[in-house]
């Protein structure tokens, strides 16, 4: 037993203050145990994840919003070449829009590994400073018969 203090409760008698350890020990435990059950929770999120341009054809069945009709659509797109990324993807195959290829994704669809946000933007805009352009004249035949004269 482990006695954190004294503490005199209405009669007057000494207690040990041994709930307080208890009670912070209790919620160590429950932090422990919701850790571990996220690390669980990602490492199954990523094994659960299926590559577009290498899955099986019972693979990408096994996924949640692939149908027959979707399947072959998938499968038809990759053999003419592989999946760039996920707007390549959304382009080829046929039905799969932003919400579809959302929904995929987060059931565990990957394309070259990546989940839908994770592609780099194919153009980035890039900052550049702005320099000042010189004036021109506003009525430039006017500038050249000022000139000649």
């Amino acid at each position: 037993m482990v006695y954190v203090g004294k503490a005199v409760n209405r009669r007057g008698l000494q207690r040990p203050l041994q709930w307080r350890v208890q009670r912070q020990s209790r919620w160590s435990l429950v932090a422990a145990a919701l850790m571990i059950g996220v690390l669980l929770l990602l490492a199954s999120a990523g094994a659960n994840a299926v590559e577009a341009n290498r899955a099986s054809a019972s693979d990408l069945d096994a996924i949640k919003g692939i149908g027959p009709v979707m399947l072959e659509r998938i499968v038809a797109a990759r053999q003419q070449r592989p999946f760039a990324n996920w707007s390549d993807f959304s382009n080829r195959v046929r039905g799969v829009g932003p919400t579809t290829a959302a929904r995929l994704s987060a059931n565990g669809l990957r394309v070259n590994g990546k989940a839908l946000g994770q592609d780099a933007p194919t153009n980035p805009v890039r900052w550049q400073p702005m320099v000042p352009q010189p004036l021109e004249p506003v009525h430039p035949a006017s500038a050249a018969t000022k000139a000649q004269n």
